[in-house]
Formats: structure tokens, C-alpha cells, sequence
């Protein structure tokens, strides 16, 4: 019996402590936001949208659980996808709390922050220029972990339908 009960409580918190990646994103399209692309994104989300002036920005936050928040600036593009990126790279690097690149693209990167010896946080860019546009990717504010990022970063990869 106790046997029997200690798998219960196994399966449960494997249950609870599922990632349930499958299930959790779905694909959304973002035209009304002014962006001609799907992303993958959690059913609940606050989406907002600004006008920056140069630039406007779309806001992703998922309500609970809270791990998926996406920034997403776009408007004109006066420089290709690789210039872009180049330029979001150096900026990046430039910052006392840049710590290393974990994964380099062609359409964007995954980096690492330390913010002392023993804490480590990540954060990505993804650049796509399309129709005369620029779309540059990235997560809100918070404090992420690896497999936290490298979900939102691949749940920016444009969908096709």
C-alpha cells in the first residue's frame, strides 16, 4: 500500500511539474497590433501596443503562470536583419552585466547576464525584416531563466499557415 500511495504522490507532483510545452503555447496572429506575423503564445496574455514615437511597441505578458513576457518594437527599417542584429549584439555587449552568448542565429541570440558570481539570468533579441519593416524581438522585464527564454525565443520564430 504505501508503495501504491508513494506513486501517487510521484505521478502528482511530475503532474504538477509538467511544462505541458505542448499544450501551453498556441499559434496567434498579431495583424491587429500592426505586425503581419503568428507567434506562438500562451491563451491568456495582456497585449498592449504604444506608440514610441520612431518606433511602436507590442507588449506580451502571460497572466499566470507568469514566465512568458515579449517586446516586440517595430517600424521602418533602415538597415538590413544582419546590421540589426550586429548593432542590438554591441549594445548588449557594452553593458557591465553581459556575461556571453549561449546561442548565435543568423535571425537573432540567446545571451546570459550576471548579475554577480553565482546569479545568471538570459535574455535574447530575434530581428526580422520584412516588407520594409523591422520587427526586433525580446523579453519584457523580469528575471528568466534559461528554459524560460529559450521558449519565448522560440515561440517568436514567425508562424506559417
Amino acid at each position: 500500500m504505501r508503495v501504491f500511495s508513494l506513486f501517487f504522490v510521484l505521478l502528482f507532483i511530475v503532474a504538477c511539474g509538467s511544462d505541458h510545452k505542448s499544450d501551453y503555447l498556441k499559434p496567434r496572429n498579431l495583424l491587429e497590433y500592426g505586425i503581419p506575423l503568428t507567434i506562438m503564445m500562451p491563451d491568456s496574455v495582456d497585449i498592449t501596443k504604444e506608440n514610441l514615437v520612431v518606433k511602436e511597441e507590442v507588449t506580451i505578458k502571460s497572466q499566470k503562470p507568469e514566465d512568458y513576457y515579449i517586446r516586440i518594437y517595430f517600424g521602418e527599417a533602415y538597415k538590413s536583419s544582419e546590421e540589426i542584429k550586429a548593432q542590438e549584439l554591441k549594445f548588449l555587449k557594452e553593458t557591465d552585466i553581459f556575461s556571453k552568448v549561449i546561442l548565435n542565429e543568423p535571425s537573432g541570440f540567446i545571451y546570459e547576464v550576471a548579475m554577480d558570481s553565482t546569479l545568471y539570468y538570459y535574455g535574447f533579441r530575434r530581428i526580422l525584416v520584412q516588407g520594409g519593416r523591422e520587427y526586433i524581438f525580446q523579453a519584457g522585464e523580469g528575471l528568466f531563466t534559461k528554459e524560460k527564454i529559450e521558449r519565448m525565443y522560440e515561440a517568436t520564430k514567425p508562424q506559417m499557415k
